[in-house]
């Protein structure tokens, strides 16, 4: 016979002792897992955990502030009534109109007139998702704005593009991926919002591959 002989005796004691070690480690986890006094945040309270985290939200809020978005937007009114306003009627509404979105812009921002029925909004520490809710929260309050030159059924609707400024934008690269996401807006009528991502997004898909030819 090899191997090591051990008495049947001691065997059974070996195999107890193993399965009552086994059970005491899983109670004692238990324990402590269900101990009302351990605290689970605590880990996440510790100096290095805060220290790290108050770093990241510093960098992060450092890059959004360096930041900003541009919203470039149409009354959809103002160029349907372009012939049948005057000019001073016109002035009259985009001046209110104007207004009406100030109110919803914070004071660094910044609205600039454009054209008879276009303007631009300059954004500071925006990213594009928080810059398109601006837009879409400016075009629901334009909603319900009623002017006295529109008739008493009449809204107003506007119709925005919103790009955020990315890494190798400069003045002029971020105003026309502004205008090209306000082109696809209007494309798709009136009062819409378009961010550059998404018609970005479609540019940059992959040409569909062509129809694989039979085998001979």
């Amino acid at each position: 016979m090899t191997g090591i002989e051990v008495p049947l005796e001691l065997a059974l004691l070996l195999c107890a002792g193993f399965a009552a070690a086994g059970a005491w480690a899983g109670q004692a986890r238990a324990i402590r897992r269900l101990d009302p006094r351990r605290n689970p945040l605590r880990d996440l309270l510790k100096p290095e955990v805060l220290s790290e985290a108050i770093d990241l939200a510093a960098r992060r809020n450092a890059m959004r502030a360096g930041s900003r978005a541009v919203l470039h937007g149409r009354i959809d009114q103002l160029s349907a009534c372009s012939g049948t306003w005057n000019s001073a009627t016109r002035d009259e509404v985009r001046e209110h109109v104007a207004a009406v979105m100030r109110a919803g812009l914070r004071r660094d921002d910044r609205i600039v007139l454009s054209g008879r029925e276009g303007f631009t909004i300059t954004i500071g520490g925006a990213d594009e998702r928080a810059a398109t809710r601006i837009a879409d929260r400016l075009r629901r309050a334009l909603a319900q704005l009623s002017l006295p030159q529109l008739g008493s059924e009449a809204r107003l609707t506007a119709s925005f593009g919103v790009a955020a400024e990315r890494f190798g934008d400069g003045e002029t690269g971020l105003d026309r991926r502004a205008r090209q996401a306000l082109d696809a807006a209007l494309a798709k009528g009136f009062d819409h919002v378009v961010p550059a991502s998404e018609i970005e997004e479609v540019i940059l898909l992959p040409a569909p591959s062509g129809p694989t030819a039979s085998a001979a």
